[in-house]
């Protein structure tokens, strides 16, 4: 099975900027996942709940890049990893 759409879009992903793009994200997650445990200390329930759900949503996106950037290396595309903070 060939996915022309996909191959042409990797072949032109700029894989050293993506991967400072998900370092960025990966970063921000664990910022709301502080500031959630900041909040909670101070029974702010509401607001936590809240910064979880996006945390959850954006780990998400990190879980699919990872599988995305997984699935390219394997196929010689030149992905750059950075290591992010889980």
């Amino acid at each position: 099975m060939t996915l022309p759409h996909l191959h042409a879009a990797l072949t032109r992903t700029d894989w050293a900027a993506l991967a400072e793009q998900k370092e960025v994200l990966a970063n921000e997650v664990a910022s709301i996942r502080s500031a959630r445990a900041l909040l909670t200390e101070y029974e702010c329930t509401s607001a936590a709940d809240l910064a979880l759900h996006h945390a959850d949503d954006l780990d998400g996106i990190l879980h699919w890049l990872d599988a995305l950037m997984d699935a390219a290396q394997q196929d010689g595309f030149p992905v750059v990893f950075h290591t992010t903070p889980e």
